[in-house]
């Protein structure tokens, strides 16, 4: 292969471009012959090394023959494409210019066009005769597949491109690759758009930083920038930044207080390169970054203004280095770590506690047991809003974590049903005032703590090393005595609906007996339910058909003074006060019953 005809090829290395046929983004990595060469007519042959955005649209690694043409950031990601010179279109193709793509959504950028319907009336037509003009569009969504005809469309572009009023503005998967434009247009669409705030230029084909500058640049008043599912060269690799240029990007960028830049394969250090260079950015969205998997510390004056950082999918897996990163930005409130690896939280020193932040998003985690939970309390503790759920993994999935973790306790979070999981997360977070996006109320925080307390006292004693601290703070709240759980008789835990309810002794003197029941029995129903269907369940203990629960008629008790038994204190079953069981008793109550003759 000869440097001239290289050098003739109309494509850049580290660009990005559309394949011709399929329509796929991609990056070009590689201009050249495949080795080895074998003759002299395959000299003349020029390959070009792509690697797509999507890796199952790949076929390697970027290697031919066990040579390692060029590197790819994700497996199975590359592939090769013939280069035939003089061809049709050729292989590749370039993206649409921003300022192509505005204009023909919004019509023409400089004010003085003439539309379709002027020219009609400036020839003396009647505007309700020939006015509409036809316009062939092809759908975005359908890959240049589909082309529809709309009338009149100049006319509805004139309506709607009000440019000086449009606020936010998206051009998600249009492949954006450049701004485009002459100068004159530029200049006249900086004094139109002042008052865009949001640009969404998602699944782009923007190769360089410097773009992104002279993109910003136009659009005076925008504060939110989302270029997700881009490929965007590193910052350090596309320059080797001077001060005088680190200070043209700040100075560009500090405009933007929201970056959005999830599923763009970067690295920590990537970010790290990149962050200084939006100085004022308050929220920042990271999700789905598959290469960013170990934070570490963050360029000294970087991100002080941060108050949101989504890390949402990335393969965060250790707290302990997650924990420390945070720790560095004063003024960070929400945080998102869903769908992340973390399987342990480890309790660390109160110094590292991430006492600003408020609210948490923790959606199909990985933790797994109760002092897991007990320890994100601690490091997190004024949370307030919480939002979490826990992944449900199947046999593989559990063999996995099992052989990974070395723990015995992965399904302690999954044993319990969504409301004793709910109870049990606002009883841990004291300030919790939203749990999955529903409010806590007070009755149900008064609840929930002494279900956490029952729950607690419940457990054998070898589990209970967690919660000890918030169960002995609520014990002196609610006024509970704390109780120990003796081992040795073998109670088994329960858990979900069961773990809810509460166990009551019953006497009966019933009046067709002859001599009363000296023994209590047992009956064990939920607090919540109501007192009618405690008599209802009263019913099936005696035999008697439900529909006499009527007669069932049930009394709390007090030991008597001599101590030689109990005596009836209220009449709980009051057909038109028909309260919750709850209400009137707790775990372990004795109460009397006794039936009346209809």
């Amino acid at each position: 292969m000869s440097s001239p005809s290289i050098n003739h090829i109309p494509y850049t290395v580290g660009n990005r471009y559309l394949n011709s046929k399929t329509n796929h983004p991609l990056t070009l990595r590689y201009i050249g012959s495949l080795p080895p060469s074998t003759s002299s007519s395959e000299d003349d042959q020029i390959w070009l090394g792509v690697e797509y955005d999507d890796p199952s649209n790949g076929k390697h690694n970027g290697s031919y023959k066990d040579n390692q043409v060029f590197q790819t950031v994700q497996d199975g990601s590359g592939s090769f494409i013939k280069y035939i010179p003089n061809s049709r279109g050729g292989p590749l193709k370039e993206g649409n210019s921003l300022i192509s793509s505005i204009q023909d959504r919004y019509g023409s950028i400089l004010p003085n066009f003439t539309s379709a319907s002027s020219m009609y009336q400036e020839e003396g037509q009647d505007d309700s005769i020939n006015t509409e003009k036809e316009e062939k569009v092809i759908l975005g969504s359908s890959s240049n597949a589909i082309t529809v005809t709309l009338p009149n469309i100049s006319s509805v572009k004139e309506r709607v491109g009000r440019l000086e009023k449009i606020r936010n503005m998206g051009f998600e998967d249009e492949h954006i690759s450049f701004l485009g434009g002459d100068s004159q247009t530029k200049i006249v669409l900086r004094e139109r758009m002042k008052s865009l705030k949001w640009l969404n230029l998602s699944n782009n084909l923007l190769s360089t930083w410097d773009q992104i500058w002279e993109i910003v640049d136009i659009f005076e008043g925008l504060e939110v920038l989302t270029l997700s599912h881009s490929r965007i060269r590193p910052i350090f690799s596309d320059l080797n930044l001077s001060p005088d240029q680190n200070e043209r990007f700040a100075i560009m960028f500090k405009r933007i207080k929201e970056l959005h830049l999830s599923d763009c394969l970067l690295s920590w250090k990537e970010v790290c390169d990149l962050i200084p260079l939006f100085p004022n950015i308050e929220t920042l969205h990271l999700e789905a970054n598959k290469r960013l998997d170990r934070p570490s510390s963050i360029p000294q004056g970087a991100l002080r203004e941060l108050k949101e950082l989504r890390f949402g999918g990335c393969p965060l897996s250790n707290w302990e280095e997650t924990v420390t990163t945070l720790k560095e930005l004063p003024r960070l409130e929400n945080l998102d770590l869903s769908f992340t690896p973390l399987t342990t939280i480890p309790i660390f020193p109160t110094e590292t506690n991430l006492d600003n932040i408020k609210s948490l998003i923790l959606l199909e985690s990985n933790l797994s047991s109760w002092k897991d939970l007990d320890n994100l309390s601690i490091c997190i503790p004024n949370l307030t809003n919480l939002r979490f759920t826990v992944r449900s993994h199947d046999h593989d999935d559990r063999t996995t974590i099992a052989a990974t973790s070395n723990r015995n306790d992965e399904t302690e979070l999954n044993s319990v049903d969504d409301k004793s999981l709910r109870s049990i997360c606002i009883a841990l977070f004291p300030h919790l005032t939203s749990f999955n996006s529903n409010i806590v109320t007070t009755n149900e925080r008064r609840d929930a703590e002494l279900f956490f307390i029952s729950f607690i006292q419940k457990q054998p004693e070898i589990n209970k090393d967690w919660g000890k601290a918030r169960y002995e703070e609520l014990c002196k709240v609610h006024s509970v005595t704390q109780t120990v759980v003796d081992d040795n008789k073998g109670k088994k835990l329960k858990v979900g609906m069961k773990g809810r309810m509460i166990t009551l002794k019953y006497h009966t003197s019933l009046s067709h007996s002859q001599e009363p029941d000296l023994q209590p029995q047992t009956i064990s129903i939920l607090p919540s339910a109501k007192i009618s269907l405690l008599q209802r369940k009263l019913c099936k203990s005696f035999g008697l058909p439900i529909i006499q629960f009527q007669s069932i008629q049930i009394w709390n008790t007090k030991p008597l003074v001599d101590g030689s038994g109990l005596e009836k204190v209220n009449k709980v079953s009051v057909v038109w006060e028909d309260k919750d069981v709850g209400w009137w008793f707790e775990d372990g109550d004795e109460i009397f019953v006794e039936c009346e003759d209809e």
